[in-house]
């Protein structure tokens, strides 16, 4: 028997789609939840190597598992009340992450989305950004850094700058900490907390519209987001994004070239881009999300995202086909 290891939760709708189609063609799957450890498991044995999944009642032998997809995110439904709460919530995760962690290597041989490694390392920012500058993707003029000195002298030619966050930071559901546009008098009064810790400040590229393109092996999905239509989205689409006009888009070649180009250097099979598309008609690199979310434009443009990543995870290698929103 063979079983597709999915590590995330059955509240995470972009899971319980995928798996409706690993359902209609009679997959079988497993869900290891690990924030609700007392219905989940994972055991290690040894004296030979034994490892064991369980979830609600269904364990399964390492050995039988073929494709694993890591779709883990934070833990926004358990919020802590109070500090107890909160370093016993953080114990608990670097525990089962200890478990965790070490399949990359002990199912390394199985097909991953992503592998974990290139998931890692492609979250890094000045890491993408690098890289996208290597490939040959125009990217924002700007400065990562907490040197106060250092960022003012890099903005002081800018008309206006976007302070961004290098990770996320997520208080509450709807408490986010998005791109923003800043001044020089903003930067010096918080100066500070600027000092605490790097963070990315680029040029501000008057757009026409920006770009997500969700990348599925070699399938590509490229959508026109027509931010600049929403003044709560001017900045940062993800601010109000159910409300914004979308439309399917056909990259330039030369683009899309350079994108496959980009994705195989990040090492990923999944891949969420971020563009921007100036008001010349040039084409700026913001960022990738290797776990992306593709949910809404799939919704409201009839994409078959989900169905590709449960072709993968079924077929257990890379969909041959090559097609644009396909």
């Amino acid at each position: 028997m063979s079983f597709i290891l999915i590590i995330g939760t059955d509240e995470d709708p972009h899971v319980m789609s995928v798996c409706s189609f690993l359902l209609k063609n009679k997959s079988d799957f497993l869900i290891l939840n690990p924030y609700k450890g007392s219905s989940y498991s994972i055991t290690y044995k040894y004296n030979p190597l034994k490892i064991e999944i369980e979830s609600k009642g269904l364990i399964i032998d390492s050995k039988d598992i073929t494709a694993v997809w890591w779709r883990l995110k934070p833990n926004l439904n358990d919020s802590p009340k109070n500090l107890d709460q909160f370093e016993q919530q953080k114990f608990l995760n670097r525990e089962w992450h200890m478990c965790l962690d070490p399949l990359r290597y002990f199912l390394k041989d199985r097909f991953w989305i992503n592998q974990r490694e290139s998931d890692l390392l492609s979250r890094n920012k000045p890491y993408q950004l690098n890289l996208a500058k290597d490939i040959g993707f125009n990217i924002p003029e700007g400065i990562i850094s907490n040197n106060y000195k250092k960022i003012i002298e890099t903005i002081e030619p800018f008309d206006r700058f976007i302070y961004k966050p290098l990770s996320y930071y997520i208080v509450l559901p709807n408490q986010v900490l998005y791109s923003s546009l800043m001044s020089p008098v903003e930067v010096t009064q918080k100066r500070k907390n600027i000092e605490q810790a790097p963070c990315i400040f680029q040029q501000y590229i008057e757009k026409d519209f920006e770009l997500r393109v969700t990348i599925v092996g070699k399938a590509v999905f490229a959508v026109k987001i027509h931010s600049q239509k929403n003044k709560k989205t001017e900045f940062d689409w993800r601010i109000d994004q159910l409300h914004i006009e979308y439309e399917l888009f056909k990259i330039p070649k030369i683009i899309e070239n350079k994108l496959f180009k980009l994705h195989e250097a990040f090492g990923l099979f999944f891949g969420a881009y971020d563009f921007i598309v100036d008001v010349n008609g040039g084409f700026h690199f913001l960022e990738v999300n290797p776990a992306g979310q593709w949910l809404w434009i799939e919704d409201k443009l009839n994409l078959n995202i989900s169905y590709h990543i449960a072709s993968a995870l079924m077929s257990n290698e890379k969909i041959n086909e090559v097609g644009t929103n396909s």
